[in-house]
């Protein structure tokens, strides 16, 4: 059993984070349920985080603890400022994330169960930033997306995610300038990402096939 665990890759964690939270979210109805089990969820993303760094990257780990104290200071005040800052410093846990992530895959001699795990979380955490950049953006202009003025994050992270896929049902679409312009940033950089890390990965084990 011991050794069983210790051959599951670290970085399920965060997975499994992610998973609860684009997936699990949006099943829950009751408002002020959904909002604490939202933050619940995202600070457990943020802390899964550390499953993946490694020691040297200090400063990102004050940036996730100061991230995750600024997500829960969020919830008990609605002061919007707060909120920015909240999801700025959370944006900028997720860039740097994905790039480590990206980093690790490049490097990596074979493809592992790890490097796998890896490529799922760096695709999904793209679809978070592109949320939370969304959530950013209402806040300055309630009209930049077409959602009705009783939008949940869920919503939000809905439309982020069939932009991200490149979906696209056109029940939510983007309104304003800005918003067609983040729309076509993030759709761009997830086919890049998995264009570019899919030929890696196929790269990685022919090479070790052979």
């Amino acid at each position: 059993m011991i050794l069983f665990l210790k051959k599951i890759p670290k970085s399920i964690f965060l997975l499994i984070s992610i998973s609860i939270f684009v997936f699990v979210l949006p099943l829950l109805k009751h408002p002020e349920f959904a909002e604490l089990f939202n933050t619940i969820a995202y600070s457990l993303i943020l802390l899964s985080v550390f499953s993946i760094i490694d020691n040297k990257t200090r400063f990102l780990r004050y940036l996730i603890v100061a991230a995750v104290i600024l997500i829960w200071l969020m919830y008990f005040s609605d002061y919007r400022l707060n909120k920015y800052i909240a999801f700025s410093f959370s944006i900028i846990v997720f860039v740097i994330t994905t790039v480590t992530m990206i980093k690790q895959i490049v490097s990596s001699r074979n493809v592992s169960a790890k490097v796998i795990v890896e490529t799922i979380c760096g695709y999904l955490l793209i679809g978070i930033i592109l949320g939370f950049l969304n959530s950013i953006l209402l806040w300055v202009n309630p009209n930049a997306l077409g959602i009705d003025e009783h939008r949940t994050i869920s919503d939000v992270m809905y439309y982020s995610f069939i932009t991200v896929t490149t979906i696209g049902y056109g029940d939510v679409s983007p309104i304003s300038p800005a918003a067609k312009s983040l729309s076509i940033l993030f759709g761009v950089i997830a086919q890049l990402y998995l264009t570019i890390i899919m030929a890696l990965i196929i790269g990685k084990y022919l090479n070790e096939k052979k």
